[in-house]
């Protein structure tokens, strides 16, 4: 799990996985007055692996949206 951090001067006031949720605690922190900063997770995102159907052994399809399956039926 990442971990952005929320600092003021060099004491951690918040961690968050996503770093909206941080920049909008810092945000919040800022309209109090308060001299918060955002720290964002230096680590790379951890990549995604496909899901695999375990009936046909390939990958699930995306899922479509109605507008995208009645554009394709017709």
């Amino acid at each position: 799990m990442r971990r952005h951090r929320v600092m003021v001067g060099n004491r951690v006031l918040y961690y968050a996985a996503q770093l909206s949720h941080a920049q909008r605690f810092a945000c919040a922190r800022q309209a109090e007055g308060i001299q918060a900063y955002v720290v964002p997770d230096p680590t790379p995102q951890r990549t995604r692996t496909a899901r695999i159907n375990p009936l046909t052994g390939k990958p699930y399809n995306k899922l479509q949206t109605d507008g995208q399956a009645a554009k394709r039926k017709a």
